[in-house]
C-alpha cells in the first residue's frame, strides 16, 4: 500500500471517530435546566413559557438521550458533507 492510499483511508476514519466522540461529549453537556435569564422570566417575573409551534424535523424521534445522539450525529455528518463540498468547490476554482 502506498502513502496516498493510506492517507485516503486514515483521514476519513479519523474524521468519523472525532465525530462520534464529539456527539458523545456534547450530549453529556446538554442541560434541561433553564439558564438565569429564563429562570428570571418564567419564575420571578411570572411570564408563561411560550408553546413551541414547530417541533422540528426529527420530532417523531421523541425526547431522550437516543434521540439526542441520533440528531446530533445527523447534524455533524451534514456539516461535514457541506464543508467537504464547499472546499471541493473552492479548490476547483483555484486550479
Amino acid at each position: 500500500m502506498d502513502r496516498n492510499t493510506v492517507v485516503k483511508v486514515v483521514i476519513p476514519v479519523v474524521v468519523v471517530l472525532i465525530a462520534i466522540v464529539s456527539i458523545l461529549v456534547v450530549t453529556g453537556i446538554a442541560s434541561e435546566n433553564p439558564d438565569g435569564f429564563e429562570w428570571a422570566l418564567f419564575e420571578w417575573a411570572g411570564i408563561a413559557e411560550p408553546e413551541g409551534g414547530f417541533g422540528g424535523i426529527f420530532a417523531f424521534l421523541g425526547e431522550g438521550p437516543i434521540a439526542d445522539v441520533v440528531t446530533g450525529g445527523i447534524g455533524i455528518i451534514a456539516i461535514l458533507i457541506i464543508a467537504y463540498l464547499f472546499f471541493k468547490l473552492i479548490s476547483r476554482r483555484t486550479e
